[in-house]
């Protein structure tokens, strides 16, 4: 499944290292891990962008293809927390060249979020 993206709101890319990094917010989108997405006409960054934050929203595997388990080595299950843990850790590495800072993440959702 083509589903493993993730989206970016920052109110301003910083333009030299000396700027301050801005609290970073991780919003887990619900859906009872069959359904829903991360995409910004659902989950649009237009009220915590005005909050001086950087906003990233995550998608990942959902239904049969994140959370079949078949108790196996080849599929033991939960591919789509796995997806959320790898988010976790992109916005970790990366998160600082959008004016964010990685020591100062609140992850937050709604349901299966």
């Amino acid at each position: 499944e083509d589903c493993l993206y993730l989206n970016v709101y920052t109110p301003k890319i910083p333009e030299s290292k000396n700027d301050s990094l801005k609290p970073v917010l991780v919003w887990v989108h619900g859906g009872g891990f069959s359904m829903g997405s991360g995409n910004s006409e659902i989950y649009g960054p237009d009220y915590l962008i005005t909050e001086d934050v950087v906003l990233v929203t995550i998608n990942y595997r959902l239904g049969a293809l994140g959370f079949l388990s078949l108790q196996t080595e080849e599929c033991p299950g939960n591919f789509g927390l796995k997806d959320q843990v790898l988010a976790l850790k992109w916005v970790q590495r990366n998160i600082s060249a959008f004016g964010g800072d990685p020591k100062n993440v609140t992850i937050f959702g709604e349901s299966a979020g």
